[in-house]
């Protein structure tokens, strides 16, 4: 199964939220504390998490980090078959690693990088 996800993250969990849900006149489909989905009419998912979320995700040293001029807000979800590949080519074309692929809490095992946009790309398996 190979799907894409939008990830945003963003100061004001709350008042995002309640745009994409009046912008799409639509409820999440997935509707937890620091967590909302939106199955838009394409198929794909719309996530919206608080900024503040960054430091438990991927560590206090990645929001720390100087090289960065501000934190990033988008995230790329590739849920698709092979994704430890298409992890390790990311680094190889020179985005940096921030998270090994690992099994996470919501279902699904995932890498993450950093592209040199600032981007954060997630490539994620279903834990089967």
């Amino acid at each position: 199964m190979n799907k894409t996800y939008f990830i945003f993250y963003v100061d004001d969990f709350d008042k995002t939220k309640m745009f994409y849900e009046l912008l799409f006149n639509i409820k999440p489909v997935v509707d937890e504390p620091g967590m909302c989905e939106y199955e838009l009419p394409d198929g794909t998912t719309l996530g919206i998490m608080p900024s503040s979320s960054l430091a438990k995700l991927f560590g206090d040293k990645f929001v720390e980090q100087k090289y960065r001029k501000a934190l990033p807000n988008v995230e790329l979800y590739f849920l698709m078959e092979n994704a430890s590949e298409f992890h390790k080519r990311a680094v190889q074309l020179g985005a940096t690693e921030i998270r090994e692929f690992a099994e996470m809490d919501w279902g699904d095992k995932v890498a993450y990088s950093l592209n040199h946009d600032g981007h954060i790309l997630a490539f994620a398996e279903k834990i089967k």
